[in-house]
């Protein structure tokens, strides 16, 4: 002990010797070096001055006196006067008088040259010093003066030794004074701390070490204090908890049995003796816990104690839930949820067993699983019911999807009360089908399905006898009619991807009727999964802006060029381009035409701001909407805020409307056209003379632009007949001051016709095929160079 605290005073001193020579090394010689360095240059600056007015009268000998004098100094070893040449005019060594400094010191030269004042290398000071011309900036003379400041150094690191030698020796007088009396106050305090903790352990308790903040044991004496609170506490929590274990002992709901490593019960509480049926704990302990086993388990129990003889069974078992059967004293057995923990009194083994009566969970299970596979209204299972009951059948296995109809109809007229009795009755028929190891379920509200072993014709016998069978239900008589799938089970696996087919089947509206037996169409199946895959690619698409447009010009028929354009949405998937009489016509029964209108809205009106910024001279541009949520608010909107975000000309937007059959209120739809007109977004009849689109809708709706079909084009060229309805179109809407377009012109001689006719445009591929986005820009900038 006495060594390490030598040691550590030794190296203390050590420390401090280290740190004042480093300041020493690091901060004094640096600020002295600096201090010469300072004073030197500036009586160097002054003597330069005097320099100088010598040099004003001529006086040479009282410089070179000068210099003599400064060199006689200890500490200058050279002195030098050089002229802007570097040419030596005077030195402390006459030989150097006369001579190029470049001869003389080449080191001094450089210095010079250098344009540096001031120099310090090792215990050297060099310094230079420009005489400046009376009057002027421009150097006449430079002034060399190198200094040796080994001797000053010498004397401050002496004096700093001394320095050092006078604070250890104070440091270490007053270091052991504060030693000598810190060692008393340690001595008294590590007495009063013995002597806490000797009363403690006799039993007082409640005696506290006096913490006193300025002694250095302050936190051992808080540490102890608080040892002995929490020791105090610990003494009565474990009181408290003896007595709380008692009462929770004789409260608790679950049976408590412990034994020893024999099997031997040692102690139960009274939940356990009222749960096995006795009158005490007496009857229980010191029995072995196998009388608490059914007999049928005791002897698998007891090998398994037998084979233990280590830890591998015990492990298994302990600290897992397990729901086991227990006999009662009565022999009556029943369910019980054990939990099994082990720990060791006196290095003495001993388990302890929670254990749960599980009767009424077991009850409540079954309801559980009676919901779970069964139908709570007709009693036949539901599907989770079929597909659990699979594991335990043979197969393969006839299965039939039958569609109860009729249901909605009495539903509406007799109330769902007579409705669910004719679900009953239907769902009693089937289950008494005498069809070998048949198993009826009920899918949901009206879909039923049978499986059983029987033959194909034995089925439809059965199912024919069943169909239109009268059934009473409260005061009429109802028959029964339904439609059916049937199919072949030859996996359990398989029943899933079946019963989908026979749903899909049955949605086929074309071949269903009343007793009808629908196959399973794999071509219409594949047709409805391509549409189902081409809705998801599609909106997919949608999101991510795979769509794109070409471009088919509109011309004048006067002048030939290009007066519009229409926009003809494109959709490239994987490499595969997909027609839009597929895709638009899907998106019609899907309800997806909102979501795709937009879509088209916003593109063409940012391509056209695009275009507007590139200072092209753009088009009118059409876009083909469907009328079925055209002039739907939300629709008119859209394109109102779409114009507007991206700031386009509403005449550089046209609208093509198709599918007018669709149109459900003209009142309103002729409102909403009026609105886009006064806006400056003009709405054109796309496909003229074909479907709905016709002389009614031109006079129903305020309309300004007409587009005569290409195949009213081509057949009305075939006759007078219909060359004199296409001219009376085309008169028609000049009296109604409405424009026409010809779609899909093809010859010269379809040309020259609609130009006599005096058709106002034509589009077609005799002038121009659809472009794609590059080439009807280049077309546009042929536009801007003409």
């Amino acid at each position: 002990m006495k060594n390490r605290f030598v040691l550590s005073v030794v190296l203390i001193l050590l420390s401090v010797m280290t740190c004042i020579l480093l300041v020493y090394q690091l901060v004094i010689k640096e600020k002295l070096i600096d201090s010469i360095a300072q004073e030197t240059n500036e009586r160097l600056s002054f003597s330069a001055e005097v320099l100088a007015y010598n040099f004003s009268h001529d006086d040479l000998e009282q410089t070179r006196n000068w210099l003599t004098l400064k060199s006689e100094l200890t500490d200058v070893d050279r002195v030098l006067l050089v002229t802007s040449d570097k040419v030596v005019v005077a030195s402390n060594h006459i030989a150097d008088e006369e001579r190029p400094l470049l001869e003389v010191d080449a080191n001094i030269f450089n210095f010079i040259t250098a344009a540096e004042s001031l120099n310090i290398t090792g215990n050297k000071l060099r310094l230079v010093q420009p005489i400046l011309q009376l009057g002027s900036n421009t150097p006449t003379h430079y002034l060399y003066l190198q200094r040796d400041i080994t001797d000053k150094l010498q004397q401050l690191k002496a004096q700093v030794f001394y320095l050092s030698i006078m604070l250890i020796g104070l440091f270490s007088f007053f270091f052991f004074l504060y030693l000598r009396v810190k060692r008393q106050e340690v001595k008294h305090d590590i007495t009063e701390i013995q002597k806490a903790i000797t009363l403690f352990n006799d039993g007082a308790h409640s005696s506290r070490l006096t913490e006193n903040k300025q002694s250095d044991f302050f936190p051992l004496q808080c540490t102890l204090n608080d040892s002995f609170a929490l020791n105090e506490y610990l003494q009565s929590y474990l009181k408290a908890q003896a007595q709380f274990s008692d009462l929770v002992n004789g409260l608790v709901t679950d049976a408590i049995v412990e034994t020893n490593a024999h099997g031997e019960i040692t102690h139960v509480n009274k939940t356990a003796v009222s749960m096995f049926g006795y009158d005490s704990e007496d009857e229980l302990i010191g029995s072995n816990v196998i009388v608490l086993i059914p007999t049928k388990y005791q002897r698998k129990h007891s090998q398994s104690m037998m084979n233990y003889s280590g830890k591998q069974h015990v492990e298994q078992v302990l600290n897992t839930i397990r729901n086991v059967a227990a006999v009662k004293k009565s022999g009556e057995a029943f369910p019980v949820e054990i939990v099994i923990s082990q720990y060791k009194v006196q290095e003495k083994q001993r388990y302890i067993a929670f254990i749960r009566d599980f009767s009424e969970v077991a009850r409540y299970e079954n309801s559980i699983k009676k919901l779970a596979y069964f139908d709570a209204l007709t009693g036949l299972q539901n599907l989770n019911g079929v597909i659990h009951q699979l594991k335990a059948l043979k197969l393969p296995l006839q299965v039939s999807v039958i569609e109860l109809e009729g249901l909605q109809d009495i539903n509406d007229v007799y109330g769902p009360k007579v409705g669910d009795k004719y679900l009953c009755s239907f769902a009693q028929a089937l289950s008494q089908l005498p069809l070998q190891g048949v198993i009826a379920a009920r899918v949901r509200s009206s879909r039923f399905l049978v499986l059983h072993q029987s033959s194909l014709k034995d089925e439809s016998k059965q199912f024919h006898k069943l169909n239109k069978k009268e059934i009473e239900i409260d005061d009429f008589t109802a028959k029964l009619k339904f439609v059916r799938c049937t199919a072949k089970l030859l996996s359990s696996e398989s029943l899933g991807e079946l019963l989908g087919q026979c749903d899909l089947a049955l949605r086929d509206q074309e071949n269903r009727g009343v007793g009808s037996v629908v196959k399973i169409d794999i071509d219409f199946l594949e047709e409805l999964k391509y549409q189902a895959w081409l809705k998801q690619a599609l909106e997919k698409a949608i999101e991510s802006k795979q769509l794109y447009f070409d471009y088919q010009p509109k011309f004048d028929t006067k002048t030939l060029k290009p007066c519009a354009a229409e926009a003809l949405i494109r959709w490239n998937c994987d490499g595969e381009m997909i027609s839009p009489s597929v895709f638009i016509t899907m998106a019609e029964k899907k309800g997806m035409m909102p979501l795709l209108d937009r879509y088209v809205i916003r593109t063409v009106c940012s391509q056209i701001r695009q275009w507007l910024d590139m200072n092209l001279e753009v088009l009118p541009i059409s876009i083909n909407l469907s009328a079925r949520h055209l002039f739907e608010q939300d629709t008119i909107a859209v394109i109102f805020e779409h114009v507007g975000e991206f700031d386009i000309p509403p005449h550089m937007l046209e609208v093509e409307v198709t599918e007018y059959g669709l149109i459900k209120d003209y009142k309103k739809t002729a409102i909403n056209m009026m609105r886009l007109e006064k806006a400056g977004i003009s709405v054109a009849i796309d496909d003229y003379g074909t479907g709905h689109a016709n002389l009614e809708t031109v006079l129903s709706l305020p309309i300004k632009h007409l587009k005569i079909d290409q195949s009213f084009i081509r057949l009305g060229m075939k006759s007078v007949k219909g060359q004199a309805i296409l001219e009376n179109i085309i008169s028609l809407a000049k009296s109604l001051k409405v424009v026409t377009t010809a779609e899909g012109v093809e010859t010269q001689e379809q040309l020259d016709y609609l130009k006599n006719a005096q058709c106002d445009a034509i589009q077609g591929y005799l002038l121009s095929k659809p472009m794609k986005l590059k080439d009807f820009e280049d077309l546009m900038n042929r536009r801007n160079d003409q």
